[in-house]
């Protein structure tokens, strides 16, 4: 009769190992891909935030220079003003105050950027001042 050591048999030995091994590789393809997906996703958040904010900033931009060509606002008035092609800003005179040193306005920009299934939105608060003697304007945030 023939002694059979356990350890010195390794029939089936490669097939167990490379099985293991393809079981390893396929985690890691997988877990590649959910990877890639959120990236991807988190991407596309980015890019809609960043051009609802520019929309704003220049929904802000936009009521500085009326401002300066001397147009006159009164509080509670709203424009929309379109940005490109399907960019908008709602832009919205919050307070306005008048003194000595010129006039005060409380500019509330929102920036709307269209996106299926929600649009992104970004909201700026400005305070801009219109000197009475010296003209230009300068920020308060």
């Amino acid at each position: 009769m023939k002694l059979v050591k356990p350890l010195t048999n390794q029939g089936g030995v490669v097939l167990v190992v490379a099985l293991l091994l393809l079981l390893v590789l396929t985690l890691i393809g997988i877990s590649s891909v959910g990877t890639a997906t959120f990236e991807t996703n988190n991407a596309g958040n980015e890019r809609l935030y960043n051009m609802a904010f520019y929309a704003a900033d220049g929904g802000i931009e936009n009521f500085r220079s009326r401002l300066l060509n001397d147009e006159v606002f009164v509080k509670g008035q709203t424009d929309t003003i379109s940005i490109g092609s399907d960019h908008r800003c709602n832009l919205t005179v919050v307070d306005v105050w008048s003194g000595t040193g010129g006039t005060s306005y409380k500019v509330r920009s929102e920036g709307v950027s269209p996106n299926f299934p929600v649009p992104g939105r970004v909201v700026i608060e400005a305070i801009i001042e219109k000197g009475g003697t010296g003209g230009g304007s300068s920020d308060g945030y």
